[in-house]
């Protein structure tokens, strides 16, 4: 169900703009180290894309048209 309800709300991110600023990663509390490569990769991976579009200041200063 997990998987379902991830894959619409990506799906969903996706249609408004926002692909790739979710992500599911199934991890064991013994995984420290898979933890911290995946929280870190994500992180960059963030910072690579920017800002958020759709931010409401973005929005106001007449940015982006919707």
């Amino acid at each position: 169900m997990t998987i379902k309800r991830i894959t619409f709300i990506q799906e969903l991110l996706k249609f408004i703009g926002l692909e790739g600023r979710l992500h599911l990663e199934w991890i064991s509390s013994a995984e420290a180290q898979k933890y911290v490569q995946v929280v870190t990769d994500f992180t960059e991976k963030i910072r690579k894309m920017g800002p958020n579009p759709l931010r409401a200041d973005s929005i106001l200063e007449g940015e982006i048209i919707l």
